[in-house]
């Protein structure tokens, strides 16, 4: 009998997603998000490469140098020049909300399926200690990380997964708890399906469209809160660049004329976390029919 259902359910989920991409790209803001996170992503990764890492070398000659013909951008406080120390922290800023998004979404499938899966008293204590860790503060949470030593970009990965696992979470929960209703998932446990393969072969599978929106989202989420978090001094190393680190270490020089520092790392986030919103609302509006006639 489960044959029987694997032939019936050939993963609805995912078949949505593939059908959603054409109609993805016809549409416009999406289609302009995705094009210039993909400029920002391909210059952040290959763009020291292009361009050479000397004009990273300090140089007390050129300190705050305006925008120019030499330095695109201009320079910041140590001589080097700002449109590459952009990508570097480009490099860092979206590795970090990357890899921050992947594992909260690790986390919150999990915690969602285990409680979207459950019946009665487990259900209920679940989600009550979700519903205790959302009210924690995030800032209490960087403030106890702080406590195990120094920060490095691994911990403000984990700190910011940590902080961002619970819709994800409530999200998962929601998809499971309406799909273990469905007559083909009931036909499963019926034809004798464990609980892993009705894991992978039905849940996640049929889950999967509102997954992909969500996690990203969670990428531009995790992107401003680690800008947000090594703005404060409280996120990646001060030696290490990244979008964050750059306006901290701007905001000095502003009143002093040198506008630029601040400027152009401050468009950066808003760019990539624009684009980023754009790609998420996308994604929403094609896999939605209810949205598909409002673009």
């Amino acid at each position: 009998m489960e044959d029987d259902v694997r032939m019936v359910v050939r993963l609805p989920g995912v078949i949505q997603l593939i059908r959603a991409m054409p109609l993805f790209f016809r549409h416009r803001l999406a289609r302009a998000g995705f094009w210039v996170l993909a400029v920002i992503a391909v210059l952040s990764l290959f763009g020291p490469l292009w361009f050479g890492n000397d004009a990273l070398t300090p140089d007390a000659s050129r300190i705050y140098s305006p925008p120019s013909a030499g330095h695109l951008l201009g320079t910041d406080q140590l001589g080097r020049d700002l449109f590459l120390r952009i990508l570097e922290g480009g490099r860092v800023s979206l590795l970090t909300g990357l890899a921050a998004t992947l594992l909260a979404t690790f986390f919150g499938c999990l915690y969602g399926i285990a409680s979207g899966m459950a019946r009665g008293w487990l259900d209920r204590i679940l989600m009550g200690f979700l519903d205790a860790l959302i009210s924690i503060p995030v800032i209490l949470l960087v403030i106890v990380s702080q406590a195990f030593g120094e920060s490095s970009l691994l911990k403000v990965t984990l700190v910011i997964a940590l902080a961002s696992w619970m819709g994800t979470a409530r999200m998962m929960r929601t998809e499971c708890r309406t799909l273990m209703e469905a007559d083909f998932i009931k036909a499963a446990i019926a034809g004798g399906a464990s609980s892993i393969r009705l894991v992978f072969r039905h849940l996640l599978p049929n889950a999967l469209a509102p997954l992909v929106v969500v996690v990203t989202v969670g990428v531009g989420q995790a992107i401003l809160l680690e800008s947000t978090l090594s703005f404060l001094n409280l996120g990646v190393p001060a030696t290490v660049a990244s979008w964050g680190n750059l306006l901290g270490n701007g905001m000095s020089s502003v009143l002093s004329g040198a506008w630029w520092v601040v400027l152009f790392p401050g468009l950066s986030i808003v760019l990539t976390v624009l684009a980023i919103n754009l790609i998420g609302d996308g994604l929403r509006d094609t896999i939605d029919p209810k949205h598909r006639s409002q673009y």
